[in-house]
């Protein structure tokens, strides 16, 4: 009788609770991970490795981020929902991200979809795997980052610091912890986060077609009336060509309001910000100067006016044209000069807190010379000139190469651009245009 009993409670648990599962995760645009899933009456559980974000930063941060941000879980993947024949759905958490999700389990494969804030799908898969162990060898990936940032680095006294330091020991700290891609670009992140410099992270690597193409869909022209249209620009990912073609529409057009829209730009490259550039102003321009690591080897100040001489002129070119004069001596600085074509009205850009990198020397430049008025918010304080290496096996890291200088000899980065007329970025299309009306 008593055999009976336990062979009820077994066969009861067993339809209850389902076990734990292993998958590895591969999404489009992120870094690959692990999660372990567990299906219990009813409802399925899935997460990244057990308090890896207060293994990372600290349990007392931990606590702080919690109390004060949307992160809910110490994980950093965590998700539940209904479970019911093989699919599910609820809200998945990635750190401050929290999405709805529907998922399906068939066989050895996991399938997620993920509603976004614009209502679009990602869609991320994962297989079932028999055990969990670390994808690389972490402390060997450390290493090549400390090297490779050592010998490329514009900031060369920042590798004297204590925060060089302490960054270091705790990524070698944690390298024996952790256990796949996605943990590594987070301890990274977390721990670079308060350095004096951005442009430094990792991030999975992009495929020859997507790093050769170009971004047909970076900027848009939007006619307001006869006398007014908006030139949305996304990024500065476009090729000189493509920004050429919008600029020939608005010159056709005899528009006398250009409203220039570079909220929520992160940036890009000079490409197609040269161009637009060349549209607006009717003198050359000295944009600023990009000194690299040789010339803080020697000198321990940020160049001034007096010494553009020792630095090469970049007036437009290639990317690889771009990094060989930034490479040079001690580095380059951008020389703009007038198009054939010219925009001969009012011009306005409108700028907001995510506003950064190749957008700031444009939006200062104009802002300096009296060229256009600026509306919203202050920008993001991100401009410096860096580049991309390979680590091998889908990693890249990003490292500034060169600083950033105003002609007037100010720093962009990590202190951003304040707006001639500050305006919620919500609110500054609207008031620009009411504006332009009056």
């Amino acid at each position: 009788m008593k055999k009976i009993n336990i062979l009820l409670i077994i066969l009861f648990f067993s339809n209850i609770c389902l076990g734990q599962e292993k998958w590895l995760i591969k999404s489009p645009n992120s870094f690959d991970y692990y999660i372990t899933t567990e299906i219990k009456g009813g409802k399925i559980i899935g997460k990244t490795r057990n308090n890896a974000l207060t293994d990372i930063i600290g349990g007392f941060k931990f606590t702080m981020v919690k109390l004060a941000t949307s992160v809910k879980y110490p994980e950093i993947v965590y998700f539940e929902g209904p479970y019911k024949k093989d699919s599910f759905s609820g809200i998945f958490q990635m750190i401050f991200s929290q999405r709805r999700f529907k998922g399906v389990i068939k066989n050895d494969s996991l399938q997620i979809t993920l509603t976004n804030r614009d209502s679009s799908e990602t869609k991320i898969n994962g297989v079932r795997i028999k055990e969990i162990k670390p994808i690389r060898d972490y402390k060997k990936t450390f290493k090549e980052i400390f090297a490779i940032t050592e010998n490329n680095i514009y900031n060369q006294s920042f590798l004297k610091s204590k925060d060089w330091r302490k960054f270091k020991k705790r990524m070698n700290n944690i390298s024996e912890r952790i256990n796949d891609d996605l943990e590594l670009q987070i301890a990274f992140s977390a721990f670079a986060r308060n350095f004096p410099f951005s442009h430094y992270y990792l991030y999975k690597s992009k495929s020859v077609n997507e790093t050769e193409s170009n971004n047909d869909n970076f900027a848009e022209i939007n006619e307001i009336n006869s006398k007014t249209c908006v030139l949305k620009v996304k990024s500065f990912s476009g090729s000189k060509e493509q920004m050429d073609s919008l600029i020939s529409v608005i010159d056709n057009k005899k528009y006398h309001n250009l409203i220039i829209d570079l909220r929520d730009n992160p940036g890009g490259n000079h490409l197609s910000a040269f161009p637009l550039a060349e549209y607006i102003i009717d003198k050359p321009i000295t944009a600023g100067v990009f000194p690299n690591k040789n010339w803080y080897k020697e000198f321990d100040r940020t160049p001034n006016r007096k010494d553009y001489s020792k630095f090469t002129e970049f007036s437009g070119g290639t990317m690889k044209e771009w990094f060989d004069k930034a490479n040079q001596n001690y580095g380059a600085y951008f020389k703009v000069i007038p198009s054939k074509k010219q925009f001969n009205g009012n011009v306005y850009v409108l700028t907001n807190k995510r506003t950064g990198s190749t957008c700031e020397p444009f939006v200062y430049g104009l802002k300096y010379h009296n060229y256009a008025t600026i509306v919203g918010e202050h920008t993001a304080g991100a401009m410096l000139s860096s580049n991309e290496f390979d680590l091998g096996d889908g990693i890249t890291l990003r490292i500034p190469l060169n600083d950033y200088i105003t002609y007037s000899g100010e720093r962009i980065d990590k202190n951003g651009i304040e707006p001639n007329i500050e305006v919620e970025s919500e609110k500054a299309l609207e008031y620009t245009l009411n504006k332009i009306m009056k």
